[in-house]
């Protein structure tokens, strides 16, 4: 990835993160002012939060689907 090369020759997908990372590291006093640009980085690569995120939508449709929206537009009870 650090190349720059992306699979079919071209800039990969991640490396423009990459290169916003390493200029930070090359700048900084310490490692953990990089950490937005390494996280935006990591997403890049592996979308974690992105894959979470998606999860979370699923679970709450499911919920909403079964009626289970927690009082959420659901009937009040006993009213």
């Amino acid at each position: 990835m650090s190349s720059g090369f992306g699979v079919k020759g071209n800039v990969g997908r991640c490396y423009p993160f990459w290169s916003a990372f390493e200029k930070c590291l090359a700048t900084a006093d310490h490692f953990k002012e990089c950490m937005d640009f390494r996280d935006d980085y990591e997403e890049c690569l592996h979308h974690r939060k992105e894959y979470a995120r998606v999860r979370a939508i699923e679970k709450q449709r499911a919920l909403m689907e079964r009626g289970e929206e927690g009082g959420a537009g659901g009937h009040v009870d006993g009213h």
